[in-house]
């Protein structure tokens, strides 16, 4: 793994920020946990973080773990920014779909998450099921609201 991150960072003209996936489960026999392994590569890499909350939440929620404790042991001081998203309930996991709305659990870890640091950028993921602009606007309101960040009329 770090050596593709170095081989990708040695062709591209800028910062590379890399994305902890959405999992159903963890990995048989692993020797690392998330942040661990995480944090591990980022160290060898010098590689900065895409946080994506709603994967956090997914990941804790599907694994029965507590979100805000896996937040702590991130290297918050590596994000480059963060993307957040809606979800859905199927088959007892919790899916980061990208196409409904984000819940109010994201949302809160959102504002935990901006209490511990906030992180330069937020970006709301929607990939598809488009919502009427009225309702867009209210959930990035909610995400400005969440974050801190006063809302932009």
């Amino acid at each position: 793994m770090v050596a593709n991150v170095r081989l990708a960072q040695a062709e591209l003209p800028v910062p590379l920020a890399l994305e902890p996936i959405a999992a159903l489960f963890d990995w048989p026999d692993d020797e690392l946990d998330e942040a661990d392994f995480l944090t591990e590569i980022l160290d060898a890499t010098g590689a900065l973080l895409l946080l994506d909350v709603a994967n956090v939440h997914a990941n804790a929620r599907n694994r029965g773990d507590d979100p805000t404790a896996l937040l702590d042991r991130l290297p918050l001081e590596r994000i480059a920014y963060v993307h957040v998203a809606g979800g859905a309930e199927a088959g007892g996991f919790y899916h980061d779909t990208h196409t409904d709305p984000v819940p109010a659990e994201v949302l809160d870890l959102v504002r935990e998450l901006c209490g511990r640091r906030r992180p330069p950028a937020l970006l709301l993921e929607r990939d598809g099921h488009y919502p009427p602009a009225a309702e867009l606007r209210g959930e990035l309101d909610a995400l400005s609201t969440a974050s801190g960040h006063p809302a932009v009329t």
